[in-house]
């Protein structure tokens, strides 16, 4: 049973979609606990035979009772792996204490801005019982080990992948273009995510500001919803940007809308592995990116991308001037990203090294024959 607060529309929320479809159901029947809200996925998943379970806690304040909810419904499904995923740690592995459930695996897919000291405490309350926590990338794991203080034997990285048969270099879908008001002789500069404090699409607006400026023709595409797009709707106003920039909110039809980016950007104070950078490199798009966790260890400064410093303005303007310029690096840049992904972050591999650790864990509790 995978355990997460929703599935909405997210990198962290596809890559459960994608696990759960992928395991071998002669090895594993998989199920997924919300513990917010369904969200579109869930549907998704329950047309494909997934069973996904709403058993919402309080959203008003800690809820001291879920843990026994929740192990009841462990019980009840017969659950010998629970797969927990980012802002479940706690109150799920509480559950999995209670129920005695065989095997806790929690994925930590990158943190917030600011740990606060009380998630400090109950994540490392919580590494006391799980039996593994993975890490989606080797900076992340270095941090949980050396800052979160996470056992050091129990803690792993699995590198995130992607299915680069659904995420690839496609024909502008010239219908998408026609819808979003994109004309043909428009750079469209576009990023997918969670319109959140800690991925600074300030600062990105801010630089696009100065490309506008050099290249009038250009677009800024925001593919995704969330708690900071007032702020970024009023940072565009401020900047004169109406009509330049574009609010797409939640969509279902990623892939064909990264197929009108001519560069992805991630302008992020903080990352793990970036499912959505993943994604936008498997679709042949070179990468403008931070240099803040797993994202120099995916693109390759001047292979694939170029690396820039947070917050650094003029310098994500900069580099996203430099790659709308050329034309011929932007190509080579995009078939360079494409073919990195495709050898180092399939889907596939990613499930295999999931499925490795759950048998290792369910052996050693005699639960496999």
């Amino acid at each position: 049973m995978h355990v997460v607060l929703s599935l909405v529309v997210g990198g962290m929320e596809r890559l459960v979609v994608e696990n759960s479809l992928r395991m071998d159901p002669d090895r594993f029947n998989v199920e997924v606990c919300c513990l917010d809200e369904l969200g579109h996925f869930s549907g998704y998943l329950m047309d494909r035979g997934v069973k996904v379970t709403l058993l919402q806690r309080n959203q008003h304040r800690y809820d001291y009772f879920y843990p026994f909810r929740l192990r009841s419904l462990l019980r009840a499904r017969n659950i010998h792996v629970m797969q927990m995923h980012s802002g479940t740690f706690f109150l799920a592995t509480q559950a999995g204490v209670l129920a005695r459930t065989p095997a806790m695996v929690y994925t930590d897919h990158g943190r917030a801005l600011f740990d606060s000291r009380i998630r400090m405490v109950e994540d490392r309350i919580s590494g006391w019982f799980v039996h593994k926590v993975v890490a989606v990338s080797r900076e992340l794991e270095q941090y949980l080990v050396d800052v979160v203080k996470l056992p050091a034997n129990k803690t792993v990285t699995v590198i995130n992948g992607i299915n680069t048969t659904v995420f690839k270099a496609r024909p502008r879908p010239e219908s998408l273009a026609t819808e979003l008001g994109i004309s043909p002789d428009h750079r469209v500069i576009g990023t997918v995510g969670r319109l959140d404090e800690v991925k600074d699409q300030v600062s990105m607006i801010e630089a696009f500001k100065l490309v506008h400026d050099q290249v009038p023709q250009s677009v800024l595409l925001f593919v995704g919803d969330g708690p900071q797009r007032s702020r970024l709707q009023d940072c565009v106003g401020e900047n004169k940007l109406d009509g330049a920039v574009i609010f797409t909110g939640n969509r279902m039809d990623v892939p064909e809308l990264l197929n009108l980016f001519d560069i992805f950007v991630l302008s992020s104070l903080s990352e793990g592995t970036s499912i959505s950078l993943l994604e936008a490199m498997a679709s042949g798009l070179p990468a403008v990116v931070t240099d803040v966790g797993g994202n120099p260890s995916v693109v390759d400064n001047m292979v694939n991308g170029i690396v820039v410093k947070p917050k650094k303005v003029p310098q994500i303007a900069e580099a996203m001037l430099e790659l709308l310029s050329d034309h011929d690096k932007r190509r080579q840049f995009g078939l360079n990203a494409a073919k990195k992904v495709q050898d180092r972050f399939s889907i596939d591999r990613m499930v295999e090294q999931y499925t490795s650790i759950y048998e290792e864990l369910l052996d050693r509790k005699r639960i496999l024959n």
